[in-house]
């Protein structure tokens, strides 16, 4: 089993800047949605996201959450679609940000609904559908996360989290690249 957490991110890297909701292009014409609509939206329905387990020569880049969802706790990199954007390209521009690496997609590992305690804008559950991609970063890739996240590591694929939606990931993405061969 992966041991304790060690911090591997040089204090000579500046970490990079926070996803941002608001952030990025929208669709043409359209505002942002104002926090307080979007909490309500948060409260009566689920949010569309993408996830992407990032892999390296057996090995899976976990991040660790600064905040809501999922505070303190490991994680894959990943966030809510925009309007206009398509799955590869939102699954590519989440994974590339929190990592700060250049990725590589391979294919969707399938789509999941996850519930969460809280969000990172407001107390009540959150919702999401997930659509999970796998990605590779290359063999001596070194991430470098962004500021919603404190710290990282590459978990052995072939050992168990204790988190049945990352176990179950795990499983799919060694399914996976067993069968590309």
């Amino acid at each position: 089993m992966a041991g304790p957490l060690n911090s591997v991110q040089s204090e000579a890297l500046p970490a990079l800047s926070a996803l941002d909701w608001r952030d990025g292009r929208g669709a043409e014409g359209q505002a942002w949605v104002p926090e307080q609509l979007y909490r309500e939206i948060l409260e009566r329905m689920p949010v569309v996201c993408v996830d992407t387990l990032v892999v390296r020569v057996g090995e899976a880049l976990l991040t660790r959450r600064r905040q809501e969802p999922q505070a303190g706790s490991l994680w894959l990199q990943g966030g809510r679609m925009r309007k206009g954007e398509q799955l590869a390209e939102a699954a590519l521009r989440t994974a590339e940000q929190e990592s700060g690496l250049s990725l590589t997609l391979r294919g969707v590992l399938g789509t999941f609904s996850t519930v969460f305690e809280a969000s990172a804008h407001g107390d009540s559950p959150t919702h999401t559908v997930n659509v999970t991609f796998l990605a590779n970063a290359e063999h001596d890739a070194r991430p470098q996360v962004d500021s919603t996240h404190d710290d990282f590591v590459w978990w052995p694929l072939t050992e168990p989290t204790g988190n049945a939606y990352l176990d179950q990931l795990f499983v799919l993405a060694t399914q996976h690249l067993s069968a590309a061969g």
